[in-house]
């Protein structure tokens, strides 16, 4: 994805205001402060974000049930997920949602009068983000389906690999050593193996 590792250092560096603005939105903070606060609490080891919005989102009307009113969601795109956070405004509880790439299907905007939507469709349901800052909506699905295409990309080109000379011979020896090869079969698979190099 372009300026990958300009939204490295900006997470790196926890500039949140900074990835909007790089996206050419401005971040709509208004009732996710402290979603803001414990976001990298929720990252994992190397992830980056690329895209933030806040929102209702569907499916998670029980979330932190003490609170009044529906629920504001924080919602990042990253490198390995969807990640959407609603700390409660009465407790220290944080209701977290994780979404893989691996499961998403497709991902859609919707613009409404006064809001954007988000649609995150997996291969049985959807995720709907009714999206505060309608501006987002585009930029945030926009970003997803490049970065999508990517990673489905990368996955394609490691599922098709083929395994270097080293990696077959290692396998090899392992056949060999467990007893499902024979010296005679070890060798003549090693001759074939050395002889592509």
């Amino acid at each position: 994805m372009d300026r990958f590792e300009t939204y490295r250092a900006l997470t790196e560096a926890r500039d949140w205001p900074g990835i909007c603005r790089l996206n050419g939105v401005e971040l709509d903070n208004v009732g996710i402060n402290r979603e803001l606060d414990v976001l990298a609490d929720f990252l994992e080891d190397g992830e980056v974000i690329f895209a933030l919005t806040s929102g209702n989102m569907s499916q998670t009307d029980k979330s932190n049930s003490y609170d009044f009113g529906p629920n504001t969601w924080l919602v990042a795109l990253t490198s390995e997920r969807f990640l959407a956070i609603d700390h409660s405004m009465l407790t220290r509880s944080v209701a977290m949602h994780s979404i893989r790439h691996e499961w998403v299907e497709k991902v859609s905007a919707a613009q409404g009068w006064m809001l954007g939507k988000v649609i995150i469709d997996l291969r049985d349901h959807s995720v709907v983000i009714r999206v505060f800052q309608k501006a987002s909506a585009p930029v945030f699905t926009e970003l997803a389906g490049r970065w999508l295409a990517t990673f489905r990309s990368e996955r394609r080109d490691a599922e098709t690999a083929t395994p270097s000379p080293i990696d077959q011979l290692e396998k090899l020896g392992a056949l060999k050593s467990s007893g499902v090869l024979s010296e005679e079969e070890f060798e003549a698979r090693k001759r074939k193996i050395l002889e592509q190099m």
